[in-house]
């Protein structure tokens, strides 16, 4: 590949849409915080709570949980507590039995992950990126998105959807969630760390490894090889669509890993060994809906 020297334009935009604030600066950092409530969870769980006519799992709404003597889980296992309580107590699944309630908070964003324009893009030689090898993993670039919980807030689950129109980048992608990686346009995943069941972005790992989009490592998604999910890219340097497909028990399995974080960051990163069209993606826009619960 022909080597040509560039010089990266950086500029700065902002967008604020009602409550969303949306910021880049040289493809960094972008955070927002938006929310609608639908209602209060402070009764999340309360004893005799009355069937719902049911709602699509993962959802939030639908019947109470009972046993057979008709009382609810949440009477049993919150008997002489305060009612708010119940937002920490588990059920079988790992999440609070508060999210199985009609009584959680739903939050829908749009991650939107603006266009990175070729010859703006990797900077080769400069910080952890290496100079350009070609058919080498050299440089990267990321772009973050922040989405906060209320103070207190307990994490039920949430649900990342594709987008319809077609995107193209160059050369690899990665997108996780508080470093867990949910999908790579292929599988690095043998030079990645590992915890828990899920794999985590590591640049240390993965720079100057072989790069060779024709190696057949197929794509990597979160929960795939489990039959949990189900992931496809188009290719390199082709315009396709992004499908992004998880099961209810791949949700549930990352809501508990995250029980604990206060916010959730959405990372895009983007790699390249040696052209001056790597490290670029068109835009791309996801849609995002968080669910949780408050004391």
């Amino acid at each position: 590949m022909k080597m040509k020297s560039f010089k990266r334009n950086c500029l700065p935009h902002v967008m604020v849409l009602g409550l969303v604030s949306l910021t880049q600066a040289c493809g960094e950092t972008v955070n927002f915080d938006t929310q609608e409530k639908l209602t209060t969870a402070a009764e999340a769980a309360r004893a005799e709570a009355a069937p719902g006519p049911g709602a699509p799992e993962g959802s939030g709404g639908g019947d109470a949980i009972s046993n057979p003597e008709g009382s609810t889980v949440a009477d049993e296992m919150t008997n002489g507590t305060d009612p708010d309580a119940v937002a920490s107590v588990n059920g079988s699944d790992g999440i609070p039995l508060a999210c199985h309630s009609d009584k959680v908070i739903v939050q829908n964003e749009t991650l939107s992950f603006p266009e990175i324009p070729a010859g703006t893009t990797c900077k080769f030689g400069i910080g952890e990126n290496l100079s350009r090898v070609n058919g080498k993993i050299r440089a990267y670039l990321k772009q973050s998105q922040e989405v906060a919980l209320p103070e207190g807030a307990t994490l039920c689950g949430f649900s990342v959807d594709h987008e319809s129109s077609a995107i193209r980048y160059d050369d690899e992608m990665f997108f996780s969630v508080n470093n867990r990686l949910l999908l790579s346009t292929q599988d690095y995943s043998e030079y990645l760390p590992e915890a828990n069941g899920f794999y985590s972005f590591a640049w240390s790992g993965l720079v100057d490894k072989a790069y060779d989009p024709t190696s057949g490592r197929g794509v990597y998604c979160a929960g795939g090889a489990q039959g949990l999910s189900s992931c496809s890219v188009p290719p390199t340097e082709t315009d396709g669509q992004i499908k992004l497909e998880f099961s209810d028990t791949m949700k549930a399995n990352l809501a508990r890993s995250l029980q604990s974080d206060r916010k959730l960051t959405f990372d895009w990163i983007t790699t390249g060994d040696n052209d001056d069209s790597d490290c670029r993606h068109t835009a791309i826009n996801l849609k995002l809906n968080v669910r949780y619960v408050t004391p």
